[in-house]
């Protein structure tokens, strides 16, 4: 798990450098296939979903 977290967070890093200005910010749980997925809010389920 600690090489899986330490190559997601390098890609965490590069996919927030080059995202959109308005775009939402990635999370390292996005490139962690093995991690839990935190549970969503609904305040965050409302604005991801609109």
């Amino acid at each position: 798990m600690r090489i899986e977290r330490a190559a997601a967070q390098i890609v965490c890093q590069q996919a927030n450098m080059n995202r959109k200005k308005d775009a939402v910010a990635f999370k390292i749980t996005e490139f962690m296939p093995h991690a839990d997925q935190p549970e969503l809010t609904m305040e965050e389920a409302m604005e991801k979903w609109g």
